[in-house]
């Protein structure tokens, strides 16, 4: 009885204790870019073709640091600082379907500028890598002739997001 009671015990921390599960769940989930130092983390929900992003940035020093809600409000903090604020909000780009990200930014230290991009995700490997391409700065489309197109790639490391917003389930699908 001890026996099979223990078995019981392990088998659900076997199934229940590991690793979040990684598969091609479209674009919700946990995705995540970066090094040792310092860490980009995009977690994406999805309700009947809505979609809201949170954004995270973290040094492994704690020394730079951005913090985004699910409504898409954001504050970046450098040494302790405040030194930018950000929006972000998702849409779909109704022909070709693809997440696309309007990012408006206010810095205001080391100096004062103000930003405006707009990024397109593509799914790539599968679904298990996501390619954030920035398509528009400054409400200018950027076209290959203009030169390189800024690229980052994310992994994704969960079908699954950590505190969704209310009403939105942390499970992908």
């Amino acid at each position: 009885m001890i026996r099979t009671v223990c078995c019981a015990v392990l088998m659900l921390c076997v199934l229940g204790c590991g690793p979040d599960p990684v598969s091609d769940t479209g674009y919700t989930g946990t995705w995540e870019r970066g090094n040792d130092r310092l860490k980009s983390t995009l977690a994406i929900v999805e309700r009947q073709g809505e979609y809201r992003v949170r954004r995270s940035l973290r040094s492994s020093d704690g020394s730079h640091e951005l913090r985004c809600d699910w409504d898409g409000k954001c504050e970046e903090f450098v040494d302790g600082e405040k030194t930018s604020d950000y929006t972000l909000r998702p849409s779909v780009h109704a022909e070709t379907k693809r997440l696309r990200l309007e990012v408006r930014a206010s810095i205001f230290k080391p100096t004062v500028l103000e930003l405006h991009y707009v990024d397109e995700f593509l799914l790539k490997d599968e679904g298990l890598r996501l390619r954030a391409r920035t398509i528009e700065k400054q409400g200018q489309p950027i076209r290959k002739k203009d030169g390189p197109v800024s690229k980052r790639d994310y992994r994704k490391v969960s079908n699954r997001v950590t505190d969704p917003p209310d009403g939105w389930s942390a499970d992908a699908g």
